[in-house]
């Protein structure tokens, strides 16, 4: 390998061509024409005009329901990510400390299987258990524990247990890659010298997962303020979220000028969340790795 790399630059750049080749013709150029088409003045009649400005973000960030729809996506991307780390820890902290090879590799499956499914299926099934007909409501009933349905779904709760459910293998491997890279000598070290397990927890382990944890978050948080299948499906299409509209103003209302600048001030936003938490990443690793 090293004499590939002292062959010099040029090869290094050939073997990168194939892949900047391909980012540049469905990354590059498909942002450029998207930012254009955001920029299309339209008539009445939604027909987009030769003229060029600024009328799509104006109309973007002078309505109260585009904006509301944008803080609702984020705060609920957020508290996705959040809940997700929270439940990541146990799942994290089995993979990590079961010693049998087996058991970890039969936990790795279950943990790795929802992803192999389409997301599509996974929210017919939560559909299945949330619906007034659903499981869960037939279950509670022939319990005696409820007289008529709950209404579980068609509400941003039940689109945030969809998040949670979908998610959450995005945080539990980093997570559980921070768990593995603590070597057992740490643990070993603060109890001889007389701290307890709690101390231990809060001092040595925590402080070391704050970086996976956070990388399990930004993953989190972008697939969630991203997505619109879940909340269409188990929301509805009067959820206040921004994917939603961007899908209404695309596929269904056909303004697509209108359209491309709400992706794009979803793409800006959520980008600007993303490199803050990233930031408080780095920044903590520089804190406890010293470098």
């Amino acid at each position: 390998m090293s004499r590939l790399a002292a062959a010099g630059t040029p090869f290094a750049w050939l073997l990168l061509t194939p892949g900047m080749l391909f980012l540049a013709a469905f990354l590059v150029v498909p942002g450029i024409l998207l930012v254009m088409l955001s920029l299309r003045d339209v008539d009445g009649m939604l027909m987009m005009l030769p003229s060029y400005g600024f009328s799509q973000y104006i109309k973007v960030f002078t309505s109260a329901g585009y904006l509301d729809a944008l803080l609702t996506t984020l705060w609920v991307a957020g508290l996705t990510a959040i809940l997700c780390v929270l439940l990541a820890w146990p799942a994290a902290w089995l993979l990590v400390n079961t010693r049998s090879r087996t058991w970890r590799t039969v936990l790795y499956v279950i943990l790795i299987s929802p992803l192999l499914t389409s997301v599509v299926i996974r929210t017919f099934a939560w559909i299945v258990l949330l619906a007034q007909n659903g499981l869960i409501n037939d279950v509670l009933r022939k319990l005696g524990l409820i007289d008529s349905p709950l209404a579980l779904l068609w509400n941003m709760k039940a689109v945030i247990v969809a998040y949670v459910q979908v998610m959450l293998p995005f945080a539990v491997l980093p997570l559980a890659t921070s768990l593995g890279e603590i070597p057992a000598s740490l643990p070993r070290a603060s109890h001889s010298l007389g701290a307890g397990a709690r101390h231990t927890f809060m001092h040595v382990i925590l402080p070391l997962t704050i970086p996976g944890m956070m990388s399990g978050a930004i993953i989190v948080f972008a697939l969630a303020a991203g997505s619109y299948v879940t909340p269409l499906l188990i929301g509805g299409r009067l959820q206040p979220l921004l994917p939603i509209n961007i899908y209404q103003q695309a596929l269904q209302i056909a303004n697509l000028p209108l359209a491309a600048a709400l992706s794009l001030t979803l793409l800006v936003v959520t980008a600007a969340v993303a490199a803050a938490m990233s930031a408080v990443q780095k920044n903590w690793e520089r804190r406890v790795y010293g470098h």
